[in-house]
């Protein structure tokens, strides 16, 4: 009986695929050489030479850097069942966020370019953490242009 059902259904579908895929994005930073880092000693010159360049690169509170290390390896089984719905129709969507599932290391430095932090997770939420937070705007003075380029009747 079950198997009556498994051949109706596949014999109804327009089409049957399996899909197995493997995806590896970046490579991620040596655990050893991520031991080796010394909160207040470590300098960014040092971080640089022992890990490689950083997969992001941001402003840390007002004057220090913020560098982010990160790999994913990922492996998908699937499969899909399409019926025709009309004679010569199909449509497919598919939207990927890189960050969505990198996990790394985030490496905090202050203005001295020395290593204050390190902290290791999903690159999304380390980078909202420790993000930069944008500066507040200013009022204008009085009797300044209300555009920028001075505004104004001609």
């Amino acid at each position: 009986m079950r198997a009556a059902v498994v051949a109706a259904a596949l014999a109804l579908a327009g089409c049957v695929s399996v899909e197995w895929r493997r995806e590896t994005r970046f490579a991620p930073p040596r655990a050893t050489a991520v031991a080796a880092l010394v909160p207040g000693e470590t300098t960014v010159a040092e971080v640089l030479a022992a890990l490689g360049a950083p997969f992001h690169v941001w402003e840390y509170k007002e004057d220090g850097v913020a560098l982010a290390y990160g790999s994913s390896r990922q492996r998908d089984l699937g499969l899909t069942v399409s019926v025709p719905v009309f004679e010569r129709a199909s449509a497919r969507l598919d939207y990927d966020d890189v960050h969505e599932r990198l996990r790394g290391v985030v490496l905090t430095f202050g203005p001295d370019w020395k290593l204050e932090q390190v902290r290791e997770g999903y690159l999304r939420d380390l980078e909202r953490a420790y993000g930069r937070r944008p500066a507040p705007v200013p009022d204008a003075p009085a009797g300044a242009p209300a555009e920028p380029g001075g505004g104004g009747a001609p």
